[in-house]
């Protein structure tokens, strides 16, 4: 395969490295602040002496779903950075064959072709694709 173009390379390079200072920030500004202003993940943390059980439990879940979300966004695009670095990126890590560069700049993680994400998609029986 080719190497992508120069001018692809700077493009997904800026759009992969403000996508990981975005994700940085929401995490800062969910972690960062006054004691009583951090979100609080572990399962009681949301009970006071008043709350209704379920409610809290629903928080803290939500808390931990966040945060989950949060790591795996953050190892996302420092995979693709560093497919990006190492010359890999926009090769499909199933096949091996060229991504398309539209498929790489609507989502500059993605790590297949459509063909092999639209079979992956078909065997896990998922409607979901790689986020960014």
């Amino acid at each position: 395969m080719p190497p992508i173009s120069p001018e692809l390379h700077e493009q997904l390079g800026q759009r992969l490295h403000k996508a990981r200072e975005d994700a940085l920030a929401t995490v800062r500004a969910r972690t960062d602040g006054d004691t009583d202003d951090r979100p609080a993940i572990s399962p009681n943390a949301h009970m006071g002496q008043n709350d209704d059980a379920p409610a809290g439990e629903m928080l803290s879940h939500n808390e931990e779903h966040l945060a989950e979300h949060e790591a795996n966004l953050l190892h996302e695009i420092d995979a693709a950075i560093g497919r990006l670095e190492a010359g890999a990126i926009g090769i499909c890590e199933s096949c091996g064959r060229d991504i398309p560069e539209a498929r790489l700049l609507a989502t500059p993680t993605v790590r297949t072709c459509i063909a092999c994400q639209e079979r992956i998609e078909k065997e896990q029986r998922t409607g979901r694709g790689p986020s960014m």
